[in-house]
């Protein structure tokens, strides 16, 4: 009991202490608010959603200057006045003055990360994603990890001279080497890998999922883990280098045993954790829409996660959506200019989650289909659908690369580009094999790799070249084109190389052992739908919340082109280019080969029924459906077969058209990690699509486009055609 008022005691005292001396007051609390406030203005423009972005990072600086400039500085210059000699002769004991400093630093610490949030919400009304309640844990977390790291330099540190320096040599590389003041996907790989040693990237890791991803703190147990357990390190060891007099000697096999536990601790992590997300780059943002503020009213509402909200509206100020409200709020009224859309109908832009840009849908006939204005043509028709983001696979990189940058510049016309880069496959594994057929592409659309260490490095050059995912392949070939796969090590290697650099890994698997391969090794995504996909498996899949993406349209556009159906669908004829449709009919297609062959037909007949049955069974069971058309592939047109997809999803595979609204928005964008596109939420882009009637009675309203805004401004549909779209010129096929 003693030992207890003795503490709390010398607690009360030192928060007195740093309560009235105002170099206290200022250094703990004001300076961290200043710092808030001059950063958000000079890197977030004051905007809400570019300071929701830079926030983490900023609570993560003035966390590790609160430590080491606060609790170091603070313990060595009460040693150095000799106030710790005269505690000696008291009860009071080493354990005693460190649960005392480490309570006094932990309600400031806390009291200074509640204010910071509360000036970034109320000044610049940044809409956290994720539970307050959750985001206050975590900020207990964090300081329960640094608290005594700061104790253990002040015990350590020698005098008020070496104080500072030692300081300074941990501040610097735990705020820019942890992607706190300088964004983590901007390094270079081995600096993304040093990043998995530094505390302070656990801390930032863990903030950005409540502030800007919105998950839970059950999402982010390996952060939580590696803090905590630092924590629990650094107090237990306190108590072995706690020093009284700055005389004494510092227990060098103490600080050797504190280091070696900590060098174990981030190692298990670095060895055994996923990467961060915090590494992954953003999308490209479009320069804001000019002009005023807009409210649109009178709608309903499809929010992307199934929620409707009637008779509602939403307000765009410039690239985002600022609110978004119903019959319960009344919408802004402070001038901003209202637009009146009674009886329509708005939801998210559509996101196909698997395309191949380069390739067109037609019979690979002629090299109009490869050329750059073929590409740029399609880009426009997924806008005028309402496809406003897009997963592009197997693509050429710098091409991908250069309409990402053009996007971000406001150069191009364009929904917003996700890719993997190429495919990593066996050598001459699917679609390496394919490939051959055109000098040098395979080289470029893919990464053969047969080894552990290429797999490695494979992943490595892509993750560097900021791909937003890593694709692998999975494919046993089909009729009598066998192809070699990936062997089982090889693959384990790669998947676990994404992982450790924070990527996504979507597989593309044929058979039901590649599904489990790709489970067991930890990938997020199965594409495609194994014809012998087991029950067994699919339980798996909702287990670890594996992901699914059916791609009907693929099998049933090989389907038809076998039997050489002409197009008819009136969408399909308007927007594609008559040269592509036609393609698919000429003798010098690729197929013209195949279309006499009763087993070709017969054998992607009964492959298309499989792929049915075995979308509504995985649905049946709660599997996680996403919607991508696999176009670019014969018959599976850019932007027509997302549509075409989504009604194949609600005819064949059983699901209602709200959840097919949600397997093209909401989940789309979940599956990429992103919050900002696939919702009506603030802070989002304001990326949507209107409809003349209500899509959840019909999935065929999708074809009923009335508007469609990128990027807070409203695209005029009838020019997109006609109009130059940008900057952007792809390499094509060289």
């Amino acid at each position: 009991m003693l030992k207890v008022r003795a503490t709390s005691g010398l607690a009360w005292a030192y928060l007195l202490e740093t309560w009235r001396a105002r170099p206290a007051l200022f250094w703990n609390i004001a300076f961290p608010l200043l710092f808030v406030v001059g950063l958000s203005y000079i890197f977030g423009g004051g905007e809400s959603p570019r300071v929701q972005q830079i926030l983490p990072g900023i609570m993560t600086i003035n966390l590790i200057a609160a430590v080491f400039f606060g609790i170091t500085l603070h313990m060595v210059s009460l040693r150095e006045s000799g106030l710790y000699r005269r505690y000696r002769a008291t009860p009071i004991n080493e354990l005693t003055v460190v649960i005392a400093h480490a309570v006094t630093a932990a309600v400031n610490i806390l009291v200074s990360l509640f204010l910071q949030l509360a000036v970034a919400i109320l000044l610049f009304r940044v809409q956290v994603a994720g539970s307050i309640i959750q985001l206050l844990v975590a900020f207990v977390v964090c300081a329960f990890a640094f608290i005594p790291l700061g104790l253990l330099v002040g015990s350590t540190a020698r005098d008020m001279r070496t104080a500072p320096a030692i300081s300074n040599l941990l501040f610097f590389p735990l705020t820019f080497l942890s992607g706190a003041a300088m964004p983590l996907y901007l390094m270079p790989g081995w600096l993304k890998q040093l990043a998995g040693f530094l505390p302070a990237t656990y801390a930032l890791e863990l903030l950005q999922a409540i502030i800007l991803r919105g998950e839970h703190l059950a999402d982010v147990r390996i952060p939580i883990v590696v803090l905590v357990v630092t924590g629990c390190v650094g107090f237990v060891c306190n108590g072995l280098l706690f020093r009284w007099e700055s005389t004494e000697r510092i227990n060098r096999r103490g600080l050797l045993l504190t280091i070696m536990l900590l060098v174990v601790v981030y190692a298990a992590a670095f060895f055994y954790a996923p990467g961060f997300k915090a590494a992954q780059p953003p999308v490209a943002e479009l320069p804001p829409a000019t002009g005023a503020a807009k409210v649109l009213t009178g709608l309903t509402l499809l929010d992307g996660t199934g929620g409707i909200i009637r008779n509602g509206w939403i307000k765009i100020e410039g690239s985002r959506i600022a609110a978004v409200g119903g019959d319960s709020t009344e919408p802004p009224g402070d001038g901003t200019e209202r637009v009146d859309m009674s009886g329509l109908y708005l939801m998210p832009g559509l996101i196909d989650s698997h395309v191949h840009l380069g390739a067109a849908g037609g019979g690979a006939a002629s090299y109009s289909e490869f050329m750059p204005r073929r590409l740029v043509h399609d880009l426009q028709v997924y806008i005028a659908l309402g496809i406003t983001s897009f997963l592009s696979l197997t693509d050429v990189l710098d091409d991908m690369l250069a309409l990402r940058s053009a996007v971000a510049a406001g150069t191009m016309r364009s929904p917003r580009p996700f890719f993997s880069g190429p495919s990593i496959t066996a050598p001459n594994g699917h679609p390496a094999a394919v490939f051959r057929a055109v000098p040098g592409l395979a080289e470029v659309l893919t990464r053969e790799v047969a080894t552990d260490d290429e797999a490695v490095r494979a992943v490595m050059e892509l993750a560097d070249r900021r791909v937003d995912v890593i694709k692998l392949i999975l494919d046993h070939g089909w009729l009598n084109n066998p192809y070699p796969v990936l062997a089982k090590s090889a693959f384990h290697a790669a998947v676990g190389a994404a992982r450790k650099r924070g990527m996504r890994v979507i597989v593309h698997v044929d058979s039901d052992e590649a599904a489990r391969w790709a489970i067991e090794a930890g990938a997020n995504s199965l594409e495609h739908s194994p014809p012998d996909l087991s029950d067994a498996t699919i339980r798996k899949m909702v287990e670890n919340g594996i992901t699914l993406t059916p791609t009907l349209a693929v099998y049933e556009g090989m389907v038809r082109s076998l039997k050489d159906e002409r197009v008819s669908d009136p969408l399909a004829l308007e927007w594609i280019q008559p040269e592509v449709v036609e393609s698919i009919h000429s003798p010098d297609s690729w197929i013209a080969k195949w279309r006499n062959s009763d087993a070709a037909l017969g054998y992607f007949s009964h492959l298309y029924g499989q792929a049915i049955q075995t979308c509504r069974r995985a649905h049946a069971a709660g599997v996680t459906l996403i919607a991508g058309s696999d176009a670019g592939n014969i018959g599976v047109f850019h932007g027509w077969a997302l549509i075409h997809e989504l009604e194949l999803l609600v005819e064949q595979c059983g699901m209602s058209p709200a959840e097919a609204i949600v397997a093209a928005t909401g989940r789309g964008a979940a599956r990429l990690g992103r919050q900002d596109i696939g919702t009506l939420t603030p802070g989002a882009f304001a990326d949507f699509v209107v409809l003349g009637s209500d899509p959840t009675a019909s999935v065929h309203a999708l074809r009923d486009v009335r508007a469609v805004y990128l990027n807070g401004k409203a695209i005029d549909r009838s020019t997109l055609l006609t109009s130059n779209a940008g900057s952007w010129t792809p390499g094509g096929l060289k």
